[in-house]
């Protein structure tokens, strides 16, 4: 049987606009995975003693898009730093699926993590984590030593973010002729000067006075516009665009 010609017209109209409606269905899907920088789904992480297993991250569903400001939220015990940790690609998660970017994280050994990791991510620790044999500026270029960036870049980049973070003049001081806040301004240099899509930190305020503790908080709003995301556990916030 033959199709009249007004039919197979007609059908060919409606295949070019399903065509169409599927780009562009396509489109906004690849755009809505653009913007997201951290997919979780079902992630599980446990703790083992001799006689017993605890669920330190129990199912998490989370996805979080770049350029957001997110605060991590709960008690002490509560699975915080366990969570930050698990982003942050230093403890591998038992269960679950987990993207950065577009890496698919879950599966990958160690050094593969670190691979990623090295190049895109800075952390802030409570307790700072300077080395104490180290200067300032050392401290701070360490970090790129690792990613074998020129020694003038080196200094370029150290210099800058020692800048931003107005500490130059300290650049030649060990840990411990600086004041906690001093350190702590450090070890946020030390974090940006990767130039990373993620900094993580986690209580970043933990050691320091009322005074200190909103001089960091401002730094690192100011600092997650030019990085993707900022992402920090703590008992207490007002700073944050997200609160988990």
């Amino acid at each position: 049987m033959k199709l009249s010609r007004a039919y197979r017209s007609e059908n060919k109209l409606l295949y070019q606009v399903m065509i169409v409606l599927n780009n562009i269905i396509k489109s906004k899907s690849n755009k809505m995975n653009k913007d997201v920088l951290i997919s979780m789904e079902s992630v599980y992480k446990y703790h083992y003693t001799d006689s017993m297993q605890t669920a330190a991250l129990n199912g998490i569903d989370l996805k979080i898009k770049k350029g957001e400001f997110v605060s991590i939220m709960g008690p002490s015990g509560s699975g915080k730093s366990t969570l930050l940790n698990v982003i942050g690609m230093i403890d591998k998660m038992d269960k679950g699926s987990y993207y950065f970017d577009t890496n698919q994280i879950n599966g990958l050994s160690q050094k593969e993590r670190g691979n990623i990791r090295k190049g895109t991510m800075g952390f802030i620790f409570q307790s700072f984590n300077l080395i104490d044999e180290l200067t300032t500026f050392e401290n701070v270029e360490l970090p790129l030593l690792y990613l074998k960036i020129s020694k003038s870049e080196r200094k370029e980049r150290v210099e800058k973010a020692l800048e931003s973070l107005e500490m130059m003049h300290r650049r030649d001081h060990y840990p411990q002729q600086l004041s906690g806040g001093q350190q702590q301004r450090v070890a946020i240099a030390r974090a940006i000067v990767v130039r990373p899509k993620l900094i993580l930190a986690d209580e970043p305020t933990g050691n320091l006075d009322s005074k200190n503790s909103e001089a960091v908080m401002r730094i690192l709003q100011e600092l997650h516009s030019p990085v993707d995301l900022c992402l920090h556990a703590c008992v207490t916030s007002t700073c944050r665009d997200k609160t988990i």
